[in-house]
């Protein structure tokens, strides 16, 4: 289904700080961290200005912690987590599933959440890196959905058995189909998270997002995710 992309996230923690979470579409230009360097550069400023990191995505479940502006920037993990202020935190998909993790407390997160990441436990070890004894909020960003997600039987009869049948979907042509939303919520829920799906269908959404699963696109969009005061 075409729809409009999600508006920017501006999310008060504290009295101090807010967290502010953004989603790029095609025209912010293309986030794929083996574009041209200086191209890299010029999309992230122009995107969100500041001090970014990036991670080398490899579908496991490495969380790394941001203790300074700019660690972990091109790092193999899946996930970042910080407590820090003005470090932006840059997930970059092309189907998979981002999501800010945003702490009551001040800390948040970045995740990219594949289904094979997902499956071995990346969601759940970034929760609780940020932590979770305060409230923790999941914003689950534009991804694939179901109904572009035709998906194996053997992988997906593992995947619910794993959490649950909510992430059996089908695609618009019948076909038996994994939906990573309720993925996410069914890996995160459990452990207390409430879990907002402000997402939108990368496949159905040609003119917005890139898509390598249905269009074999190489460009990819970037969630940002950071801190900074209120005032």
């Amino acid at each position: 289904m075409i729809v409009s992309p999600p508006a920017p996230l501006v999310l008060p923690v504290g009295d101090l700080d807010v967290v502010e979470v953004r989603f790029s579409v095609k025209r912010h230009g293309d986030f794929h961290l083996e574009s041209d360097r200086d191209s890299l550069t010029a999309s992230r400023q122009s995107f969100v200005p500041g001090v970014w990191s990036q991670p080398n995505e490899v579908h496991g479940v490495r969380v790394r912690e941001v203790h300074r502006l700019g660690d972990h920037d091109g790092a193999e993990c899946d996930a970042l987590v910080t407590g820090l202020r003005d470090a932006v935190l840059g997930i970059w998909v092309g189907d998979c599933v981002p999501v800010a993790l945003v702490g009551d407390g001040g800390r948040l997160g970045g995740v990219h959440a594949g289904w094979r990441g997902a499956q071995l436990g990346v969601l759940q070890a970034a929760a609780r890196a940020v932590g979770l004894d305060a409230p923790l909020h999941a914003y689950v960003g534009p991804c694939i959905h179901p109904c572009c997600y035709e998906f194996g039987e053997r992988d997906l009869a593992a995947l619910a058995e794993q959490f649950g049948a909510s992430v059996i979907g089908a695609t618009g042509w019948g076909t038996p189909a994994l939906d990573m939303p309720a993925l996410v919520a069914a890996a995160l829920s459990p452990l207390g998270v409430t879990v907002h799906d402000v997402s939108v269908c990368t496949g159905c959404n040609e003119s917005l997002y890139f898509s390598h699963r249905r269009r074999a696109e190489r460009g990819r969009q970037v969630m940002a995710v950071w801190k900074r005061s209120a005032r």
